[in-house]
């Protein structure tokens, strides 16, 4: 998440390095352009920061289930006890595949049995690291999301309000190509992505990623019926043009709130997600990517990965939800506003006594 959060603010200074000629000169065209930028970044920004404060703790078991991973080489070798980076302090968890426990798996390998020790302190001490770096960089990008909200109020402030919307009731397919993108990835993997715990999780959880396809759908009829405001001059067609936009924005409105509202009980367990021995074990293999997981093609399923807990399996379907109320709350935000905007058009057609607008 971090590189995605470097790469986002690489592209921000770009553009910022950009716009420095167009702040100067008080290029109205150019100051637009940026609006349109932030418009774009912002949200995404909103959503990498939240992303970083862990509040289920998923961390744990990432580090837990990573450890001996090439991914993690340069952690041990930072916190294992002198040379045993390589050797005891990867310990595998359980003993691995060819041992009953960790302890076998350390007698058999180096006549100890201290290995589980070892590993367990050397992953405190990393977890500690990752928490305060995280920390750290979420409240850093939490000053930058304020210092960007204030720069696009400025902004607006400067191409004056009756600028600002004639760009976006000519520009609505790109207004809304953000969410309507965003729904229809976000549901896909939900859905499909072999990663993803939620497309291997019980219908509790499961059809939220029904439910933002059904948004991203929303979302692009919308997009299409503003394309058309923006090109018509006909009063008759652009009456019932906006009137068809309104209820395509209520119909997404409501898909995201529900959307929201299961995400935010499921992820603070005002109702808690059931897992079965079966769906533990294939969620488990299908989101191990630290190769820690035994008996993956076990045909008893129950028996499928026992180093993954029910309990690390539901934190890592817990934080999935969390963003996905977030990536919720940024998409309701912009269907109110075109929703808004709207009942703003409609207004403003209403008043023309002419038959072209």
């Amino acid at each position: 998440m971090l590189y995605v959060i470097a790469v986002v603010s690489g592209v921000l200074f770009v553009i910022m390095i950009c716009t420095l000629r167009v702040i100067r000169q008080v290029n109205i065209l150019g100051a637009v352009r940026y609006m349109w930028a932030l418009y774009w970044i912002i949200p995404i920004h909103i959503f990498l920061v939240i992303s970083l404060f862990d509040y289920h703790r998923v961390t744990n078991v990432w580090v837990r289930h990573w450890w001996t991973s090439p991914t993690m080489d340069w952690i041990r070798t930072l916190f294992c006890e002198d040379d045993t980076a390589n050797a005891e302090c990867m310990v595998p968890i359980m003993g691995g595949e060819d041992f009953d426990t960790e302890d076998e798996w350390c007698l058999f390998n180096f006549n100890s049995t201290n290995c589980t020790d070892i590993r367990g302190d050397a992953e405190m001490d990393s977890k500690t690291l990752f928490y305060f770096f995280y920390t750290v960089n979420g409240i850093w990008g939490a000053l930058l999301v304020l210092l960007l909200i204030m720069t696009l109020d400025v902004l607006q402030g400067i191409i004056t309000p009756p600028i600002v919307k004639a760009s976006k009731g000519a520009n609505i397919p790109l207004w809304l190509t953000l969410p309507m993108s965003g729904c229809f990835v976000i549901g896909c993997i939900f859905l499909f992505a072999p990663s993803s715990s939620l497309a291997a999780a019980n219908e509790q959880v499961r059809w939220t990623g029904i439910a933002y396809l059904i948004a991203a759908g929303t979302f692009t009829i919308s997009a299409l019926l503003g394309w058309f405001l923006a090109n018509i001059q006909d009063k008759r067609s652009k009456k019932v043009a906006v009137h068809l936009f309104i209820f395509m924005m209520l119909l997404t409105i409501a898909a995201i709130v529900a959307i929201f509202s299961t995400s935010l009980i499921f992820s603070l367990e005002v109702s808690p997600v059931r897992l079965s021995a079966e769906k533990r074990g294939n969620i488990a293999c299908s989101i191990d990517a630290g190769a820690s997981c035994t008996n993956c093609f076990d045909d008893l399923d129950e028996n499928r990965c026992p180093e993954w807990s029910e309990g690390e399996v539901k934190k890592v379907i817990q934080t999935e939800l969390k963003l996905s109320a977030t990536m919720a709350a940024i998409f309701f935000i912009y269907g109110s506003s075109a929703l808004r905007f709207g009942f703003t058009l409609r207004s403003h057609i209403m008043k023309y006594q002419i038959d072209y607008v």
